[in-house]
This record gives structure tokens, sequence and C-alpha cells, in this order.
């Protein structure tokens, strides 16, 4: 009996609590300070990205629809360590002799017409649609301090290159040169 009457007597004083709080001129302040101060801090997750941590990894990066004949675009994974950067030993340019063809320079346009964003010069980020001589410098400026591109999605970092125009350059990109087989 003791057990029945002690359940019911914490129950009794949840519901005085409960009736209480519901007649208190502070409750509905109450609720909406904390409902504000919940509300910033999901804001402040999302912002900062690490809500993305919450979500499942895909299997690979994603840089448009398939285009005919392009090499592969991405095939590292979401969960791999970008590579290290390779450090060369500084080389004096080749001269080239005058009865010799120097090499060509690794074209930064496929034959598809795909621009590589790793190799491209301003000329070949111009050939891109919507980019004119000033976001290719920008762009060209943006690779300069991040090294080199990782992702498409480093473009919007890019003044005047938002979602919809990234959008429309993503079918017409490469990150790096494709393998040769």
């Amino acid at each position: 009996m003791e057990s029945a009457d002690s359940k019911q007597g914490v129950s009794g004083r949840f519901e005085r609590v409960v009736s209480r709080v519901r007649g208190s001129a502070w409750t509905p302040l109450v609720a909406k300070i904390a409902l504000g101060v919940l509300g910033f801090f999901a804001l402040a997750l999302v912002g900062s990205g690490a809500a993305a941590d919450l979500l499942p990894k895909p299997a690979g990066k994603y840089l448009g629809p398939p285009t005919v004949g392009a090499a592969t675009i991405l095939t590292a994974s979401a969960h791999s360590p970008p590579p290290a950067p390779t450090v060369l030993p500084a080389q004096p340019p080749p001269v080239a002799d005058a009865g010799v063809d120097a090499a060509p320079a690794p074209s930064a346009i496929t034959a598809e017409g795909l621009v590589i964003l790793n190799l491209a010069g301003e000329e070949d980020l111009r050939k891109l649609p919507g980019i004119g001589a000033k976001k290719a410098q920008a762009i060209l400026a943006l690779r300069a301090k991040l090294g080199k591109f990782k992702r498409p999605e480093d473009l919007l970092r890019v003044k005047g290159i938002g979602r919809k125009k990234l959008a429309k350059l993503r079918p017409r990109l490469l990150i790096d040169a494709p393998d040769k087989p």
C-alpha cells in the first residue's frame, strides 16, 4: 500500500506543479525566451557547419550531370583525407633550343570543352559562361590563396559567383586534369 500512496503522492505533487506553472503570468515569457535561445543555438550549429557532420556522408563528390566522354571528375571519397601537397625542388626553367620543338604545356581545356580549374589561366576561365576578365582574375587570386581548388563550391568564395552561376558552370568544370590511361 505504501508504494501506491507514494506513487499517488508523486503524481499529485507533479499535477500541482504543472497547474501552478500553467497559471503563472511568467510562463509565456519564459517559454518565448527558451524558444529564442534554442533557435539561436540551432542557427549557430547550422552556420558553423557542424550540422553537416551529423548527416550521413556521401560515397563521393558530385560535380554535376555526367557529360558524354568526360573523364572521371572526382574519385576521392568524402572520408579520405586530402592528398599532401608535393614539394618539388626549385629547378631553372628549361631553355628551348632553336632546333628542338618544346613539348606543349598541358592544356587547361579538355577535348570535350571542360575547363580544368587548377590548370586554367585567365583566357581559359573567360571561356566559361558568365566569366569575364575581373571574375577570371578573382578566381586565379582565390586559387593562389587556396593553393588549389578541392571542390567546385570553393568558387562560391568569389564575389559575383553564387549558387545559380555555379550550377551553370558545374557541367563545364573539372577540378584536376583527368588521368591518362
